[in-house]
């Protein structure tokens, strides 16, 4: 063979036959072997245990084990009682929070309840209001620093690591000790005897990963006094506990129950497995008190605003309940229940719209405006009463064009039908089926908010021709019509009245449909 290529050299065959020689001697690379000698030496340690809480030979569990899980089950069992592992509620959270806040944090968060917020919009602008309350949001979560933040999610963690650590079942695995015990009452003194290590090794398991989790210098009495806020009582003899938490800290450091779960399972690598506790919980308390705050001030703002609308329509109508348009309403909407649209948006400002040119605007206006003044009336120049004259007429165009457009909604409609067809090929959490639906409707939306806004800048034209006029029929020298005593002659009542009661309506009318408009 060459020396230069690679191949089984006799150093390789010396050194493989050395270590065969000497595993066969001593074991080594044997994994069984191995594990096997490490649980001889964990047997030896235990044997020469302090604690005596186990016997290798057998294997027996001692009843010094069973003493202290007594005495750490007297010392929470009212814990376990009243404070489930998974009451991660958010009075809880907030009381953790709550407990670290600062006297300043107190007093802003204070001016954030709603209370406070609607007792301050009593009194002031709500603009100003908003603006004034997200400033003191701002400067409440700019408290929470990142040192406040890890004190309070510690607190938070640690409270339930404890909490988990109490819900073990003591009473459960106390029974293998001594069948007497009874649960929650501390009566009776325990007779426990030694046991076979299988009837309580998956116990002493599912112990030490709680105790393992818990956070032995955790700040007790910090944390006592948060439990004992949320549950309105003493949860725990604080110092009984810190006996217990003594001895506990003894044996966690010691490492014995490790070993005895690892002699007793015969797995010398075993480690428990704690629960790491990482909870951030101050973020979603911020996000909370940020969405309850912003809740508020919408409410505010919706119910100023509906309080503006019935307010006007009881000027316009003398009274709330209106109703004319008859598709194009809130009703209808339930038909658009699967699509992602809102259905018929400017419903109120349409039909409040449509009440106020059917009732007053082809009666009393085109009496007064069109048939009075427009016709009759003898203008200064023929420029101003060509403004009112096409305000007027536009007006009536927007009429014919609601009257159209609602009647064309109906079953029997053009739009009605194309509609009921595009909504019935709707099918749910399909954008594609939804897609002919919403153009259809913007399209419908689109010309309500038309017709409303048109009808709007006309009214204007029109409030804002009689306001001149009014004041225009006391002048000694008119300036837009010279034959007011002719006019006033021929209605019923002082033509100043009738317009300035028109006048009244229509401002209260055109206040009430730019509510609408500028919402849009």
């Amino acid at each position: 063979m060459d020396k230069d290529k690679p191949g089984i050299q006799s150093g390789d065959k010396d050194a493989g036959f050395l270590d065969r020689i000497m595993g066969l001697f001593f074991g080594l690379g044997d994994p069984e072997r191995e594990r096997k000698r490490a649980l001889k030496a964990i047997g030896k340690t235990l044997a020469k245990d302090r604690f005596k809480f186990y016997k290798p030979k057998g294997p027996v569990v001692e009843p010094a084990v069973a003493r202290l899980l007594y005495e750490t089950y007297k010392s929470v069992y009212a814990v376990r009682k009243l404070i489930q592992p998974t009451d991660t509620s958010g009075v809880l959270k907030s009381l953790v929070i709550e407990s670290l806040m600062t006297d300043r944090q107190h007093e802003l968060k204070a001016m954030l309840e709603e209370r406070v917020i609607r007792e301050r919009a009593r009194t002031q602008d709500i603009k100003a209001l908003a603006s004034s309350v997200k400033d003191t949001l701002l400067d409440f979560v700019g408290t929470f620093d990142a040192n406040r933040v890890k004190e309070i999610n510690t607190l938070y963690n640690e409270l339930r690591a404890f909490v988990q650590f109490c819900s073990f079942d003591y009473y459960f695995t106390l029974r293998k000790f001594d069948s007497a015990v009874a649960e929650d009452t501390f009566s009776y003194k325990p007779k426990f005897d030694a046991i076979n290590a299988e009837y309580v090794i998956d116990d002493l398991r599912d112990f030490l990963d709680l105790l393992d989790a818990l956070p032995l210098e955790a700040d007790w009495q910090r944390l006592f006094d948060t439990l004992t806020a949320y549950r309105g009582v003493e949860v725990v003899d604080r110092d009984a506990w810190q006996k217990t938490l003594r001895n506990l800290r003894i044996v966690a450091e010691s490492r014995v129950l490790e070993r005895i779960v690892q002699h007793a399972s015969e797995d010398p690598d075993w480690h428990s497995s704690p629960v790491v506790h990482n909870a951030r919980i101050v973020e979603p308390y911020l996000n909370e008190i940020k969405g309850t705050v912003e809740g508020v001030l919408q409410k505010l703002v919706a119910e100023r605003r509906n309080n503006r609308i019935e307010k006007l329509v009881e000027q316009v109508f003398g009274t709330t309940v209106v109703a004319r348009t008859k598709n194009y309403t809130a009703k209808a909407n339930v038909m658009f229940s699967k699509v992602d649209s809102g259905g018929f948006l400017h419903t109120e400002a349409l039909n409040y719209l449509k009440a106020y040119l059917l009732d007053h605007f082809k009666k009393d206006v085109r009496e007064i405006v069109q048939d009075l003044l427009i016709v009759r009336g003898k203008w200064v120049t023929s420029v101003q009463s060509q403004q009112v004259s096409d305000a007027y007429h536009g007006v009536l165009s927007v009429s014919e064009g609601i009257v159209k457009l609602d009647e064309s909604l109906a079953e029997e409609g053009e739009l009605g039908q194309k509609l009921r067809r595009a909504s019935g090929r709707v099918v749910d959490r399909d954008p594609a089926t939804q897609k002919p639906l919403r153009e259809m409707l913007k399209q419908v939306n689109d010309e309500a908010q038309r017709l409303v806004s048109e009808a709007a800048q006309n009214l204007i034209v029109i409030g804002k021709t009689l306001k001149v006029l009014i004041e225009d029929i006391d002048r000694k020298e008119p300036q837009f019509i010279i034959n007011w005593k002719a006019l006033d002659s021929s209605t019923e009542g002082t033509l100043k009245e009738r317009m300035s009661e028109m006048y009244r309506q229509l401002y209260y009318l055109v206040q009430l449909l730019q509510v609408y408009t500028a919402k849009s």
